[in-house]
């Protein structure tokens, strides 16, 4: 991969990423068939799985055992199914790198996948130790995560690597562009003689509700996402809320499906502040998409839209303390912690650049 300048200005290399994703994303069908096409020809095994429910019962049946199986998982967000049944035991993966425990199969994710090379990238995994020493590896795919080519690689590690450490570079890159191979020695061989056994690699095309947002124009630029995670530290909803169930570009994916949209909650968890629009390494502009969305919803908009607007407006003009004290406390007295993060903030509450580029908004 041709080396990235520390020095190499960062607005170019976001404008090279954003070009790329955009050319994977607007042609995804046929790509993704490329791609399955180039994997099976290496001898992988491809699946497809449309939501959770359909993966979990594809697992089910390309696990080795039938009724008993210890799965080692390295993923983001494990099926609740998996959870609650007695076909799957869970085994850590510290126990697999000791030796403590065996498992019979590794289930991970790959954060990109190549279309020139038929490659999948995983980064920074906690099983990074592990592949050599499970039989059966299964790995997750996001449809919306591959890239055309190779070259495009390394400026995407970078970015999503220095948004999320200020790293040039991920600590630890595994590249899988073949069937692995895992040493195997059995009881009647003498010292030094071991054998090669293949690893079957199971790879699943995930879905999970892609293929429905590229059907908006304007919504599928939500996918260009690289999950960096940078949107999540600026904003004041994530950081001040219980639950953490939603950064901004996963409040954005949510609100894509209409069924969400009607809930109204849209509303209620974002404040358009706009800070995570320069913070993206993509470049996707988040709060154009919100306001799409708020456009997009059943609810009567004009009038909600409007409210969220003079408060930006007014909150930007607030600058004595003392007005801002009273003025918070009327918008925000109820939710101690929003309260309490106005409060702090030294400068203009919203994202000033945002208002003077949309003043027909104000």
């Amino acid at each position: 991969m041709e080396e990235i300048s520390q020095n190499v200005d960062m607005d170019f290399i976001k404008t090279r990423a954003y070009i790329a994703r955009h050319s994977y994303i607007e042609n995804m069908e046929n790509k993704l068939a490329a791609f399955e096409k180039r994997m099976l020809n290496k001898n992988f095994n491809v699946f497809w799985a449309d939501n959770e429910a359909s993966l979990v019962e594809l697992v089910y049946q390309l696990l080795p055992d039938k009724i008993y199986n210890k799965v080692c998982f390295d993923l983001p967000h494990i099926p609740e199914e998996f959870n609650n049944t007695k076909k799957i035991k869970k085994i850590p993966i510290v126990e697999v790198e000791n030796g403590k425990q065996s498992a019979s199969v590794l289930f991970t994710q790959a954060d990109f996948g190549v279309l020139e090379t038929g490659t999948l990238v995983l980064l920074n995994k906690r099983s990074k130790n592990c592949f050599n020493l499970i039989p059966n590896i299964f790995i997750l795919l996001d449809i919306s995560k591959l890239i055309d080519k190779i070259s495009d690689l390394e400026m995407l590690l970078y970015l999503k690597s220095y948004s999320q450490n200020q790293e040039f570079l991920p600590e630890d890159v595994k590249i899988i562009n073949r069937p692995i191979k895992r040493v195997v020695k059995t009881k009647i061989q003498q010292e030094g003689e071991f054998n090669m056994q293949d690893v079957p690699v199971t790879i699943f095309l995930y879905d999970n509700g892609v293929t429905e947002i590229l059907k908006d124009n304007i919504l599928r630029t939500s996918l260009y996402c690289i999950d960096c995670g940078k949107c999540r530290t600026v904003c004041p909803i994530y950081q001040y809320e219980k639950s953490k169930e939603f950064s901004p570009i996963e409040l954005v994916k949510a609100n894509c499906f209409a069924r969400n949209r009607i809930t109204g909650d849209l509303f209620s968890r974002t404040l358009l502040c706009g800070n995570c629009v320069p913070v993206c390494p993509i470049q996707i502009p988040i709060t154009d998409l919100l306001i799409r969305e708020m456009e997009l919803s059943k609810k009567q908009i004009p009038s909600t839209l409007a409210k969220i607007f003079v408060r930006r407006k007014k909150l930007n003009k607030m600058s004595k303390p003392f007005q801002r004290y009273f003025f918070l406390r009327k918008l925000y007295g109820k939710n101690k912690m929003l309260l309490s993060y106005f409060k702090q903030q030294p400068s203009t509450f919203f994202n000033i650049k945002w208002l003077q580029e949309h003043p027909d908004d104000e």
